[in-house]
Order: structure tokens, then sequence, then C-alpha cells
């Protein structure tokens, strides 16, 4: 029986559309499907962000930093990039970090958005988003333009718990500067070694350097940048080593700008075990054990991330020594990591290279070779997660045998239905915890009424709480809120004392805890006392804040506060002598009234000099004029507060008062007026 003739070439037609309609289906779901879907459900995820105030450290670096507030100018600028990061706030003992780039980013966002918190909180979850998108463009070039593995790193990066401190404080910028600086680059030098153009070199120096002068901790990345070649690239040992030493010499431009610009400022004072329990270790073998056991937890609140807090400080941590049953299990862990990514590091597996990111990046914030500010910090974890999740993912990809290409969605989940299904499962849990974890970091009272329940013996957390619940945001958004409900005058005062004796209680348990406090706790817990009127104690401690810190104006205007007090409580006194005819104790009590104001002056002076721009000490000063019958000085002075802060509502309402006691209706009629809109304001910044 003859065979029929086959065709020479074989019958392409009618698969051919289909293999275009495939390539072009994939081409668009890496470029703008998949990069989009991360982009939103970024935002998505931390929308619930958008409302909250300015905590934490936000307040020294963004809403009480002259720098950042002040208007945008070349001048301004240059006093950013060459001061430390602290510069501006009402203390300068910190002066050794040094990250202008991400200050010079809130001094912008400060004019253009008029300082409001609502819309820095926007902004650091649209630079989160980027950093995902970028992430996942790294990762597909990584794993030679297969997007299955990249997507679902990127999706369990985007959603872990772990990085709410980054996005939802808004100060934490500087960790998502770092990171995103870190794969900008690594984009950039993936595009230069395979087009061969320089330009792309030159936006990875640009990047590298961004994320420099974000954080100083970026530098990690020059141990990346030759691994990373290593492994994904084509480039030859001389190339690497090339771009290698270009970004050294990045870092070291860095490094000699940090330098000039901290130089001349006083050393940092000695770290205190309040800020890092390592420092009570008894010798060098507990600080190591100790570290290595803090570098397990770390891992443990990477894989199970409750509880979350926004403070771990003494005592919530203790020393280990090499005998503590958690140190030894950390240590296997650590090793064992260690050794596998060596002995897979000449086989360039990808397992190898995620565990190194981690290794790498939290190098410099272990505690392991140098102590830091602190023992431990969820930001902390914001880089070396990324290469945890690396190793998870694809982890789980080597052991379920997942042969992943470049299909369709659908095509690809069927071949690989047990790595979606757990990683989906994975971020689906994550995703839950990150938006309730989001809503604790609203206000200061909520982030650490809620963290104080798991760490009850965290002093800084315990100081953090004495601090607001004495501080005048508390105060004010307290009575904003009893108001708007109905409560009368007297139950918000009763309220009002209510907290501060509340905040007297956890400074005092902070005390007992750990023997000693910051500057500013001995201030708070001064101006605790002050609110109860006891006055004594509060100049005791407002004493004690000024031994520790004679640089603060606040504390020397809290001093003066005191005498003036004590000054006003003299009036009815002298009243009361004066009524009965006892003119000569009348007098007394008089003169040593008004030695008491005259005192209360010199320190409010002595506060204005130290700081010129707090429309407080201008305030005191004013008052001090008018207490002792010189209206023309006290008018001076209170519209030099109005100048330095137009929305004063104590410098308004004194103007309107003192024109009326001269009886300038006229005046104080115009005073009134700009009182009650700065008071509008206030209202409307409170009920947002």
């Amino acid at each position: 029986m003859a065979k029929k003739k086959l065709p020479e070439q074989p019958i392409t037609v009618k698969n051919q559309p289909v293999a275009e309609a495939t390539t072009t289906s994939s081409s668009s779901l890496v470029k703008y499907i998949l990069p989009g879907l991360l982009f939103l459900l970024a935002l998505l995820l931390y929308s619930n962000t958008f409302k909250h105030r300015f905590v934490l450290d936000d307040h020294g670096i963004i809403k009480n930093n002259k720098y950042t507030k002040a208007p945008i100018s070349l001048e301004n600028t240059k006093t950013i990039f060459s001061t430390p990061l602290r510069k501006g706030d009402v203390s300068d003992l910190e002066n050794s970090l040094y990250r202008p780039f991400v200050k010079q980013i809130f001094n912008i966002e400060w004019n253009v958005f008029k300082g409001d918190p609502h819309s820095f909180h926007v902004i650091n979850t649209i630079f989160y988003a980027i950093t995902c998108v970028f992430i996942f463009f790294v990762l597909y070039d990584m794993m030679k333009k297969k997007w299955v593995i990249p997507f679902l790193i990127s999706l369990l990066f985007l959603v872990h718990p772990l990085h709410v401190e980054s996005v939802a404080n808004v100060k934490s910028a500087d960790e998502i500067l770092s990171l995103l600086g870190i794969v900008m680059a690594l984009r950039c030098i993936q595009l230069y070694v395979t087009k061969q153009k320089s330009l792309y070199l030159g936006f990875a120096i640009l990047s590298f350097l961004m994320g420099s002068f974000s954080k100083e901790s970026t530098i990690v990345a020059l141990a990346i940048f030759p691994l990373f070649i290593y492994f994904y690239t084509e480039a030859d040992l001389k190339k690497n080593g090339m771009i290698s030493a270009v970004m050294a010499l990045c870092s070291g431009f860095f490094l000699l700008c940090r330098h000039f610009s901290l130089r001349g400022y006083p050393e940092p004072s000695p770290l205190s075990a309040m800020d890092n329990y390592l420092v009570e270790c008894p010798n060098g073998a507990s600080r190591i054990a100790s570290a290595i056991n803090t570098l397990g937890l770390y891992l443990k609140t990477f894989f199970i991330p409750h509880p979350l807090s926004c403070d771990y400080s003494y005592s919530s941590l203790s020393p280990v020594t090499f005998a503590s049953p958690y140190f030894l299990l950390a240590f296997a862990v650590l090793t064992a990591l260690f050794v596998f990514a060596l002995i897979k590091l000449k086989v360039k597996e990808n397992i190898a290279f995620g565990i190194l990111w981690f290794f790498i990046s939290i190098s410099i914030v272990s505690n392991v070779f140098f102590l830091i500010g602190t023992s431990f910090g969820e930001r902390l974890m914001f880089t070396p997660s990324l290469g945890l999740t690396m190793a998870l993912v694809f982890a789980l990809a080597h052991f379920l045998k997942t042969n992943s290409g470049n299909e369709g969605f659908l095509a690809e989940f069927k071949k690989a239905p047990l790595l979606f299904g757990i990683v989906l499962l994975v971020s689906a849990v994550f995703a839950v915890k990150t938006y309730s974890r989001n809503a604790d970091w609203k206000t200061d009272f909520k982030l650490f009424s809620r963290d104080i329940n798991y760490y009850p013996n965290a002093t800084h957390l315990l100081f953090y709480m004495g601090n607001h619940l004495s501080g005048n945001e508390r105060k004010e958004v307290l009575n904003y809120e009893m108001t708007e409900l109905g409560y009368t005058y007297q139950q918000i005062m009763d309220s009002s004392a209510k907290e501060n004796n509340n905040s007297i209680y956890y400074f005092t348990k902070s005390l007992s805890i750990f023997p000693a406090l910051p500057s500013d706790g001995y201030n708070q817990l001064g101006k605790a006392y002050y609110n109860s009127g006891q006055l004594d104690s509060a100049e005791k401690y407002y004493n004690m804040a000024f031994e520790r810190d004679t640089t603060n104006g606040i504390f020397i205007n809290n001093l003066g506060t005191v005498y003036y007090t004590q000054a006003s409580r003299l009036v009815p006194i002298i009243n009361n002598y004066g009524s009965a005819g006892r003119v000569d104790s009348a007098n007394f009590y008089f003169q040593k009234r008004v030695n008491d104001v005259l005192k209360s002056r010199v320190y409010f002076i002595k506060a204005h000099q130290k700081d010129s721009t707090e429309s407080d000490f201008t305030n005191n000063i004013a008052c001090s004029y008018g207490d002792l019958g010189v209206p023309d000085s006290a008018i001076f002075w209170f519209e030099k507060s109005v100048k330095l802060d137009p929305l004063d509502t104590t410098a308004l309402k004194f103007l309107e008062i003192t024109w009326r006691n001269l009886q300038n209706n006229q005046k104080a009629d115009e005073w009134h007026k700009k009182f009650m809109d700065a008071k509008t304001i206030h209202l409307q910044r409170l009920a947002e």
C-alpha cells in the first residue's frame, strides 16, 4: 500500500496566531498588569494609613523641625545637606545620623502640602509601591523573563506585616528610599550589562546615591552588587570589578560628605541600656550570644509576625549566654543557612543568593560587629526581609519541582497550584495582619496603648506613653473629642487630670525598671507634676532635664513657668491681706510676686536666646511684661509670636485682651477675628 506523501513544510498557519497571542498576552501581563497590580495592591493595603497623624520620630524630624518646615530655598537645602538629621529639633544632642535626601523630601512635602500629615502618608505608600514594582522587574530579569517566582516574591514582600512600621511611620521613608535606591541601581546595572550603554551606569550611580543619602546602611549594597552581578549577569570578572568599584566610589563620596557635615558636633552620649539592652551584657561573650539570639528573634518575627511593637527596649529583651537554649537554636539555624549559602555559592543557587542578601543587609544592624542605637526594630528588617522572602519562595519552588514559564496566569497556576496556593494563602493572612496593624499607627496614643499591652516592661514604651499623656497634643485631641461627644467642661477637666496622673504612673514605672530617663522624659515628668499643681516636683524634674541637656530652650522655658506660676498663686494672698487692711503683708507678698515674675522672665529670655523661632517663649516674655503692667512691651512680644506662628491662638487672644484693656476696641476686634480664624483652622485639623 502506497504511503501518502507528506508536505515538505509543516502547516503552521493555524497555530501561528495563537502563539502570537500568547506572547502578546504574556508581554502585557509582565509590563503592565502585574506591576500595576502590585502598585494598586500596595495603595489599597495601606489606604487606611492615609488619615493618620504624625507619630514617634515624625515629631522631631518633621513636625517640630524648623529646617523641615522652612520655606524651600537653596540656603535651607544647603543647611539640610550639611547638618545631622535631627538638626532643627528642640535638642541638638543626637548628631550621629546623616540622611539629608529624605529630609529634603520632607521639606518639599511640608511646603507643598502645608504640613498636612495625611499627604505625607500617601507619599510614603507611593514610595513603597514603586519599590515593590522595581523589585518585580529586577527579579523578572534575574529569572530569565519568567514571571511566576518574581511575582510571588514581590507579592509576599509587599504584604508582609513587618513592613508596617516602615510605611505607616512617615519618618521611615528613609528605609523605603534606601531599598528603592538599591533595587533601582540593580535594575540599571542589569540594563547596563545587557545593552552596554553608559547612560544606565549613570542612572545606577544616581539611584545608589539617592539611597545612600537617605540612610547610611545603604552601604551594605557594596557587597550585594558584585554578588548580584556574579549570580545573574553575563558580565566577566573585570566588568564586575569595574561596576563594583564605581559603586564603591559613590559610597566614598557619601562618607566624605557625611564626615564634613557631622564634624565639629559633640560626640554622642554613651549608649544607654534603655536604648540597647546589649549594653547590660556582663562581658563580650554574653554580648555576642545576645546579639545572635536577637538575630534569631528577627527570623522568628519574619515567619511569625506577632505580636508586633513600635518598641522592644529594655527590659522586653534581656542578655543571654552561650548556654541559653534560645541562643543555641538561633545559632544552629543561622549557621546552617550561612553554610548552605556558601556551599551553593559556586553553582549560583537562587536560594543561596536570598540567604546571602539577608546576612549582608542585616549585618550592619545586627549588633554583632558593633553596637547601634537600638537592640531590635521591625524597620531594620525592611531590606533584609527581601532576602528571606527570595530564599523562601525559591526554596518552595525548588522542593515543589516547579518549572515556571512565561505563559498566562491560569496556565502557570495549573503548572504549580501548590506553589501558588501556599504563597497566596500566606499572603492573604499577612495582608489581613498588615491592614489591621496599620490602624494601630494612627496616633501616638493608640500605638503606645496597644503595644504596651504586649510589652508592659519596655522602658522606652513606658516613657513614650508618659510623654504623650502629659503633652499638649493629647490634651487638645482629648478636649476636642470629648467636646464633640457632648461632655461637660468639668468632665473634660477630670479626664485630663486622670490622664495626667496616668502619665506620672508610666514615668514612675519606667524609672522603677531602669533608673534613668532621657532628658525629655524628665521634662515631661516635670510637666505632668506641673499640670497636677505640684510645683516643687515640677521644678525638680525640669532641673534634671536641664542638667542633661543645657541646649534645650524648652527645658529653660519650663523652669520659668514654675516661677511665673508661683507668682500667680500669690495674687489671692495679696488680695486677702489687702482686704483685711494688712498693708505690710500685702506689700511683702506683692514684692515677692514681682520678683518671681522677673525671675521667670530671665528664664524666658534665655530660652528665646536658645531658640528664637519658638512662639511659646516669646508669648511667655510678653505675659511677664503684661503681668507687671507694661502693655507696650507685651504687645511687641505677642506680635513677635504671631510672626513666628500666625496660628498661635495664645498670642492672638492676648493681643485682643491687651488692646481691649487699652480701650482700643477696633484693634481688639481685629485680633479677635484673627483668633477665631486660627481657632477654626485648629479645630479642622483636629477633626481630620
